[in-house]
Protein backbone atom coordinates (compact mmCIF):
# COMPACT_ATOMS: atom_id res chain seq x y z
CA UNK A 1 0.00 0.00 0.00
CA UNK A 2 1.17 3.51 -0.80
CA UNK A 3 -0.37 5.10 2.29
CA UNK A 4 -1.51 8.01 0.10
CA UNK A 5 -5.15 8.96 0.63
CA UNK A 6 -7.21 8.70 -2.59
CA UNK A 7 -8.48 12.22 -1.91
CA UNK A 8 -5.07 13.48 -3.03
CA UNK A 9 -6.42 13.36 -6.60
CA UNK A 10 -8.94 16.09 -5.71
CA UNK A 11 -6.21 18.55 -4.69
CA UNK A 12 -4.63 18.35 -8.15
CA UNK A 13 -6.13 20.42 -10.98
CA UNK A 14 -5.45 21.81 -14.40
CA UNK A 15 -4.52 25.30 -15.51
CA UNK A 16 -4.79 26.94 -18.91
CA UNK A 17 -2.38 29.79 -19.63
CA UNK A 18 -2.62 32.26 -22.51
CA UNK A 19 0.42 34.15 -23.74
CA UNK A 20 0.18 37.05 -26.21
CA UNK A 21 2.87 38.73 -28.26
CA UNK A 22 3.28 42.46 -28.98
CA UNK A 23 0.58 42.46 -31.67
CA UNK A 24 -1.87 40.23 -29.82
CA UNK A 25 -1.19 36.80 -31.31
CA UNK A 26 -2.10 34.16 -28.71
CA UNK A 27 -0.41 30.94 -27.60
CA UNK A 28 -2.23 28.68 -25.16
CA UNK A 29 -0.68 25.95 -23.02
CA UNK A 30 -2.16 23.53 -20.48
CA UNK A 31 -0.55 22.05 -17.41
CA UNK A 32 -1.04 20.63 -13.95
CA UNK A 33 -0.88 22.21 -10.52
CA UNK A 34 -1.98 21.54 -6.97
CA UNK A 35 -3.36 23.47 -4.00
CA UNK A 36 -1.53 24.00 -0.71
CA UNK A 37 -3.14 25.64 2.32
CA UNK A 38 -0.96 27.50 4.85
CA UNK A 39 -2.96 29.08 7.64
CA UNK A 40 -5.31 31.60 6.01
CA UNK A 41 -3.45 31.59 2.68
CA UNK A 42 -4.23 29.35 -0.28
CA UNK A 43 -1.57 28.69 -2.93
CA UNK A 44 -1.86 27.13 -6.36
CA UNK A 45 1.54 25.56 -7.09
CA UNK A 46 2.76 24.83 -10.61
CA UNK A 47 5.89 24.98 -12.75
CA UNK A 48 7.44 28.31 -13.64
CA UNK A 49 7.68 27.13 -17.25
CA UNK A 50 3.87 26.94 -17.29
CA UNK A 51 3.55 30.69 -16.64
CA UNK A 52 6.90 32.17 -17.71
CA UNK A 53 7.01 32.61 -21.52
CA UNK A 54 10.79 33.06 -21.53
CA UNK A 55 11.29 29.66 -19.91
CA UNK A 56 8.55 28.05 -21.99
CA UNK A 57 9.17 29.65 -25.40
CA UNK A 58 12.77 30.87 -25.19
CA UNK A 59 14.64 33.88 -23.85
CA UNK A 60 14.12 35.86 -27.07
CA UNK A 61 10.35 35.54 -27.13
CA UNK A 62 8.20 38.67 -27.17
CA UNK A 63 5.25 36.85 -25.65
CA UNK A 64 3.83 37.94 -22.29
CA UNK A 65 1.44 36.20 -19.95
CA UNK A 66 -2.10 37.44 -20.57
CA UNK A 67 -4.47 35.16 -18.69
CA UNK A 68 -4.51 32.16 -16.35
CA UNK A 69 -7.53 29.95 -15.79
CA UNK A 70 -7.72 27.41 -12.96
CA UNK A 71 -9.98 24.39 -12.77
CA UNK A 72 -12.52 24.35 -9.95
CA UNK A 73 -14.96 21.59 -9.03
CA UNK A 74 -18.61 21.69 -8.00
CA UNK A 75 -19.73 20.32 -4.65
CA UNK A 76 -23.01 19.83 -2.84
CA UNK A 77 -21.64 20.29 0.67
CA UNK A 78 -18.16 20.50 2.16
CA UNK A 79 -16.02 17.68 0.73
CA UNK A 80 -18.97 16.26 -1.24
CA UNK A 81 -17.56 16.63 -4.75
CA UNK A 82 -19.31 16.30 -8.11
CA UNK A 83 -17.91 15.49 -11.58
CA UNK A 84 -18.63 18.92 -13.08
CA UNK A 85 -15.64 21.24 -13.31
CA UNK A 86 -15.18 24.81 -14.55
CA UNK A 87 -12.23 26.94 -15.61
CA UNK A 88 -12.21 30.34 -13.94
CA UNK A 89 -9.89 33.25 -14.83
CA UNK A 90 -7.62 34.64 -12.12
CA UNK A 91 -8.53 38.33 -11.83
CA UNK A 92 -5.64 39.40 -9.57
CA UNK A 93 -2.88 37.72 -11.61
CA UNK A 94 -0.49 40.68 -11.46
CA UNK A 95 -0.52 40.66 -7.67
CA UNK A 96 -0.70 36.95 -6.85
CA UNK A 97 1.81 35.35 -9.25
CA UNK A 98 5.26 34.59 -7.84
CA UNK A 99 8.12 32.81 -9.64
CA UNK A 100 11.23 31.23 -8.13
CA UNK A 101 14.38 32.90 -9.51
CA UNK A 102 16.25 29.65 -10.22
CA UNK A 103 13.96 26.64 -9.74
CA UNK A 104 11.04 25.61 -11.96
CA UNK A 105 8.40 26.69 -9.45
CA UNK A 106 5.64 29.29 -9.52
CA UNK A 107 2.75 29.94 -7.14
CA UNK A 108 -0.47 31.90 -7.24
CA UNK A 109 -1.07 33.23 -3.73
CA UNK A 110 -4.76 33.65 -2.87
CA UNK A 111 -5.86 33.82 -6.52
CA UNK A 112 -9.15 35.63 -6.99
CA UNK A 113 -11.54 33.33 -8.87
CA UNK A 114 -14.94 35.00 -9.16
CA UNK A 115 -17.62 32.70 -10.52
CA UNK A 116 -21.39 32.64 -10.78
CA UNK A 117 -21.35 29.08 -9.47
CA UNK A 118 -21.83 29.29 -5.70
CA UNK A 119 -20.74 25.74 -4.90
CA UNK A 120 -17.43 25.58 -6.73
CA UNK A 121 -14.19 25.03 -4.82
CA UNK A 122 -11.08 22.85 -4.59
CA UNK A 123 -9.41 20.46 -2.17
CA UNK A 124 -5.95 21.19 -0.73
CA UNK A 125 -2.78 19.71 0.66
CA UNK A 126 -1.29 21.27 3.80
CA UNK A 127 2.11 22.89 4.29
CA UNK A 128 3.05 20.08 6.66
CA UNK A 129 2.69 17.60 3.79
CA UNK A 130 5.51 19.30 1.84
CA UNK A 131 8.82 17.56 2.48
CA UNK A 132 11.53 19.53 4.27
CA UNK A 133 15.27 19.39 3.68
CA UNK A 134 15.52 17.17 6.76
CA UNK A 135 12.94 14.72 5.40
CA UNK A 136 14.74 14.49 2.05
CA UNK A 137 18.04 13.85 3.85
CA UNK A 138 16.86 11.40 6.50
CA UNK A 139 13.69 9.72 5.26
CA UNK A 140 14.04 9.48 1.46
CA UNK A 141 16.55 7.35 -0.43
CA UNK A 142 17.52 6.42 -3.98
CA UNK A 143 15.23 3.67 -5.37
CA UNK A 144 12.31 4.70 -3.12
CA UNK A 145 8.87 4.49 -4.73
CA UNK A 146 6.73 7.58 -5.31
CA UNK A 147 3.67 8.50 -7.36
CA UNK A 148 2.85 11.64 -9.31
CA UNK A 149 -0.67 12.81 -10.10
CA UNK A 150 -1.36 14.85 -13.21
CA UNK A 151 -3.07 15.36 -16.54
CA UNK A 152 -0.79 13.90 -19.23
CA UNK A 153 -1.50 13.57 -22.93
CA UNK A 154 0.09 13.71 -26.33
CA UNK A 155 -0.78 15.18 -29.71
CA UNK A 156 -3.88 16.82 -28.27
CA UNK A 157 -5.22 13.58 -26.79
CA UNK A 158 -6.19 13.44 -23.13
CA UNK A 159 -5.24 10.38 -21.10
CA UNK A 160 -7.06 11.15 -17.85
CA UNK A 161 -10.63 10.50 -16.66
CA UNK A 162 -12.80 12.77 -18.79
CA UNK A 163 -16.06 12.22 -16.92
CA UNK A 164 -14.77 13.37 -13.54
CA UNK A 165 -11.83 15.44 -14.80
CA UNK A 166 -9.55 13.66 -12.34
CA UNK A 167 -5.82 13.33 -12.86
CA UNK A 168 -4.17 9.94 -13.04
CA UNK A 169 -1.37 8.56 -10.87
CA UNK A 170 1.82 6.99 -12.18
CA UNK A 171 4.73 5.54 -10.21
CA UNK A 172 8.39 6.46 -10.28
CA UNK A 173 11.54 5.36 -8.49
CA UNK A 174 13.97 7.94 -7.17
CA UNK A 175 17.08 7.66 -9.33
CA UNK A 176 19.34 10.19 -7.60
CA UNK A 177 20.09 11.17 -4.00
CA UNK A 178 17.08 13.13 -2.69
CA UNK A 179 19.33 15.09 -0.33
CA UNK A 180 21.60 16.25 -3.17
CA UNK A 181 20.10 18.33 -6.02
CA UNK A 182 20.73 16.54 -9.31
CA UNK A 183 22.82 18.54 -11.78
CA UNK A 184 22.97 17.97 -15.53
CA UNK A 185 23.63 20.33 -18.44
CA UNK A 186 20.33 19.28 -20.04
CA UNK A 187 18.29 20.61 -17.09
CA UNK A 188 18.27 24.43 -17.06
CA UNK A 189 16.67 24.88 -13.62
CA UNK A 190 17.91 24.11 -10.12
CA UNK A 191 17.00 21.90 -7.15
CA UNK A 192 15.80 18.78 -8.98
CA UNK A 193 15.73 15.02 -8.40
CA UNK A 194 16.04 12.46 -11.20
CA UNK A 195 13.51 9.62 -11.33
CA UNK A 196 12.96 6.49 -13.35
CA UNK A 197 9.45 6.97 -14.68
CA UNK A 198 7.31 8.12 -17.58
CA UNK A 199 6.29 11.77 -17.43
CA UNK A 200 4.64 13.20 -20.54
CA UNK A 201 3.35 16.56 -21.74
CA UNK A 202 0.74 17.87 -19.34
CA UNK A 203 2.38 16.19 -16.34
CA UNK A 204 4.37 19.34 -15.55
CA UNK A 205 3.19 20.59 -12.16
CA UNK A 206 2.15 17.16 -10.86
CA UNK A 207 2.88 16.63 -7.14
CA UNK A 208 5.34 13.79 -6.58
CA UNK A 209 4.34 11.95 -3.39
CA UNK A 210 6.49 9.37 -1.62
CA UNK A 211 4.95 6.05 -0.59
CA UNK A 212 4.87 5.12 3.07
CA UNK A 213 7.67 3.05 4.57
CA UNK A 214 7.00 0.45 7.24
CA UNK A 215 3.61 -0.15 8.80
CA UNK A 216 2.03 2.53 10.96
CA UNK A 217 1.91 1.42 14.59
CA UNK A 218 4.55 -1.32 14.15
CA UNK A 219 7.76 0.52 14.99
CA UNK A 220 9.51 -2.66 16.07
CA UNK A 221 12.37 -2.70 13.63
CA UNK A 222 11.51 -6.21 12.44
CA UNK A 223 11.21 -7.60 8.93
CA UNK A 224 7.49 -6.91 8.64
CA UNK A 225 7.50 -3.28 9.76
CA UNK A 226 10.65 -2.40 7.85
CA UNK A 227 11.83 -0.22 10.72
CA UNK A 228 10.20 3.04 11.75
CA UNK A 229 7.05 4.11 9.96
CA UNK A 230 7.60 7.00 7.55
CA UNK A 231 4.51 8.81 6.32
CA UNK A 232 4.01 9.86 2.70
CA UNK A 233 5.16 13.37 1.82
CA UNK A 234 5.10 15.61 -1.24
CA UNK A 235 8.72 15.33 -2.39
CA UNK A 236 8.32 17.93 -5.12
CA UNK A 237 6.70 18.67 -8.45
CA UNK A 238 7.21 16.98 -11.82
CA UNK A 239 9.13 19.29 -14.17
CA UNK A 240 10.34 17.47 -17.27
CA UNK A 241 11.52 14.35 -19.07
CA UNK A 242 13.94 13.21 -21.73
CA UNK A 243 13.20 11.60 -25.09
CA UNK A 244 15.68 8.93 -26.17
CA UNK A 245 15.31 10.21 -29.73
CA UNK A 246 12.78 12.07 -31.84
CA UNK A 247 9.43 10.25 -31.52
CA UNK A 248 7.97 8.81 -34.68
CA UNK A 249 4.30 8.97 -35.58
CA UNK A 250 2.25 6.67 -33.38
CA UNK A 251 5.23 5.53 -31.29
CA UNK A 252 6.83 6.67 -28.04
CA UNK A 253 10.57 6.90 -27.53
CA UNK A 254 10.65 8.02 -23.91
CA UNK A 255 14.04 7.56 -22.27
CA UNK A 256 12.36 6.38 -19.06
CA UNK A 257 13.99 9.26 -17.18
CA UNK A 258 12.10 12.24 -15.79
CA UNK A 259 12.92 14.84 -13.17
CA UNK A 260 11.07 16.86 -10.60
CA UNK A 261 11.76 20.02 -8.62
CA UNK A 262 12.30 19.36 -4.93
CA UNK A 263 9.77 20.51 -2.34
CA UNK A 264 12.50 22.65 -0.77
CA UNK A 265 12.21 25.07 -3.71
CA UNK A 266 8.43 25.21 -3.25
CA UNK A 267 8.89 25.99 0.43
CA UNK A 268 11.39 28.73 -0.41
CA UNK A 269 8.84 30.43 -2.62
CA UNK A 270 6.04 30.09 -0.07
CA UNK A 271 8.31 31.64 2.56
CA UNK A 272 9.54 34.46 0.31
Amino acid sequence: MSGIHPGALLAVSRLVVEFRDDIGNPKTICGTGFWVQTGHDSYFVTNRHNVDPKLKLGADTNYRIANVKLQLRTQTTLAAWLPETFFVSVTNLEHCLRCHPAADVAVLKNPSLPTKHQVVSHSTFTLEELATEQFLAESASPMDVASFIGFPGRDGKQWWDQRWDLGIARTVNLASYPSIPFTNENIPTSDVILVSGLSFSGSSGSPVISHQKGIEGLNLGNALSGGLYIRPQILGMMSGHWWSEEPQAGMFFHSGLSYFTRATAIRELLDA
